[in-house]
């Protein structure tokens, strides 16, 4: 037998032993894109927001992948509530694909998300985004402090949120500290962690 041969049986057999913590690996992965969403916390962005778009895509064949992995579980009563699951997050991902391209071919992303404040520290930087995603919407404003941790990934978190706004003021007080709408606000040097 040659080499590819073996790896190819090597693989079916890592699959086909461990379909559970496949399946487990890909439910966690796609609650954590969930909760990655602007809408609840964000927390891993890259810096390119064409990119992030792509991941989101193909994040989005995760449930097709959990119902395909679902029909080698040895219960049926397992297989029948996975697929039951799957084919509803199916229907959510569809969706959510949908307003994805939608949003893709019809918005100009840099005035989408345009960044308008850039205040830099030490080790991140405070930047102040104004958000306008078409005709039926307003204005909003979203601040973000922002680590680069590796080439072209960011380290997110939200600091303020508001709509219906078209700028704000912001200003630095010191290595750790930012105001906005005159509101003092601590930066810890690792986003998240001291």
């Amino acid at each position: 037998m040659d080499l590819n041969g073996r790896w190819v049986i090597l693989v079916n057999s890592l699959i086909r032993n461990n379909k559970y913590i496949i399946h487990i690996t890909l439910l966690a992965i796609y609650i954590l894109w969930i909760l990655n969403l602007d809408y609840f916390y964000p927390f891993i962005r890259f810096k390119s927001l064409r990119l992030n778009d792509i991941f989101s895509l193909c994040i989005q064949i995760i449930p097709l992948m959990l119902l395909i992995n679902g029909f080698r579980f040895k219960h049926i009563s397992a297989k029948i509530v996975n697929s039951v699951i799957s084919i509803i997050l199916m229907l959510i991902s569809a969706t959510i694909a949908a307003i994805i391209l939608f949003a893709t071919i019809t918005l100009n992303v840099n005035e989408a998300f345009m960044p308008i404040h850039n205040i830099r520290f030490e080790s991140s930087s405070v930047i102040v985004y104004r958000s306008n995603y078409g005709a039926t919407t307003d204005f909003g404003i979203t601040v973000r402090q922002e680590k680069e941790i590796i080439k072209g990934v960011l380290l997110v978190k939200n600091l303020l949120r508001k709509d219906h706004v078209y700028d704000i003021s912001v200003k630095k007080l010191d290595n750790n500290a930012v105001e906005l709408m005159g509101e003092k606000i601590y930066l810890k040097r690792n986003v998240y962690f001291p």
